[in-house]
């Protein structure tokens, strides 16, 4: 008898186990960190504010307690690097120069999507004659460094046959180069669509838009995830993906491109400044979710120039770090394979 009735206990505790081990799937609190502006409101100006605002993810956990908290911190890359040291984020959508880093510096996160490009701008004083990047020659420029302008900046010198030795870079935040480049105390700027107004204002006018540069001249990140969720939560991340991935579904729909500016409008920039940022880009190529071999290749020159700038001392294994699973199955299931054929390292679409 006693011995059955281990067997009995020892089987009860393996069936509430397992029982206990599926409930994980849903979890009382998913946190979202994404990068936000200091121009208005917080908020993301991507793909998970699309997914936020319109409720694309949190419809994935409707009937169960799963919460959902989102996060945009005005203090970029590096804060939400902070914010997964501290476990205080689950999921974060920001760029690959910062993200590269926290990971080479140890952060335990797994890249589960593309969050798409990021226009980036070059921004001259009025009174000077820059009209290219070849006219940077021996010119004071500002930018935040270890972000990803600063690598849109060195690449597109490179571009022109320049190196970062012809330039002078002034390390400033948004803010602080709009008001450099108003008093004259820098010669050009680099940075994103909060650069548009300037020329509007007379202040500078706009030289260079990386679109314009082909495939690889936007800038470019990643929707991560910590592996200590992945591993805890798998069907939760897979639903947190879906919903990612259904953002970018709608927001290929041009018939919703205007109401996308208005939600991204929510980070400050007027809805005409947001317009003229994306005009001439398709929306649902620009925001790409896939991670396909011109993912890979733009993250192998992100962790090249960590490397050149020696903002990381460790290489990152990219094969390791890079997890398409979730994606690839949201992208079945909603048979969206049409919709975002591979493309080659040079970003040319796949048959």
């Amino acid at each position: 008898m006693k011995r059955l009735l281990s067997n009995l206990l020892l089987a009860a505790a393996v069936v509430l186990g397992a029982h206990s081990s599926y409930a994980e799937d849903a979890p009382a609190t998913i946190r979202f960190g994404d990068v936000g502006f200091g121009f208005g409101t917080p908020f993301g100006v991507g793909l998970q504010a699309i997914a936020d605002a319109k409720g694309f993810i949190a419809d994935e956990f409707r009937g169960t307690p799963t919460k959902l908290e989102f996060t945009y911190f005005t203090g970029t890359g590096p804060a939400i690097n902070e914010a997964l040291s501290n476990g205080q984020l689950d999921f974060a959508s920001y760029g690959a120069v910062p993200n590269i880093i926290g990971k080479a510096n140890g952060l335990d996160t797994v890249i589960l999507a593309s969050y798409g490009g990021t226009t980036i701008f070059g921004a001259a004083r009025p009174d000077l004659n820059i009209k290219s990047i070849a006219d940077l020659k021996g010119r004071k420029v500002a930018i935040q460094k270890a972000t990803i302008i600063h690598w849109g900046l060195i690449t597109a010198l490179k571009n022109a046959g320049l190196s970062e030795k012809d330039v002078t870079i002034v390390d400033l935040k948004n803010a602080d180069q709009l008001a450099a480049i108003a008093a004259k105390s820098v010669d050009a700027v680099f940075g994103a669509d909060f650069l548009l107004p300037l020329e509007d204002k007379g202040v500078a006018k706009i030289f260079y838009k990386s679109s314009e540069a082909g495939a690889s001249g936007d800038g470019f990140g990643a929707f991560l995830v910590t592996d200590k969720f992945r591993k805890a939560f798998p069907e939760a991340t897979q639903k947190v993906v879906n919903g990612f991935v259904k953002a970018a579904q709608w927001l290929a729909d041009d018939k919703n491109r205007d109401e996308a500016f208005r939600i991204w409008s929510r980070a400050g920039s007027p809805v005409e400044i947001i317009a003229r940022s994306n005009s001439g880009s398709t929306l649902g190529q620009k925001y790409n979710p896939r991670l396909d071999d011109f993912f890979v290749a733009r993250y192998r020159s992100g962790i090249a120039f960590d490397r050149e700038q020696k903002l990381i001392r460790r290489d990152v294994d990219l094969d390791q770090w890079v997890d398409r699973t979730y994606v690839d199955n949201a992208v079945k299931s909603l048979n969206l394979q049409s919709l975002w054929p591979d493309r080659s390292a040079a970003g040319v679409l796949q048959n």
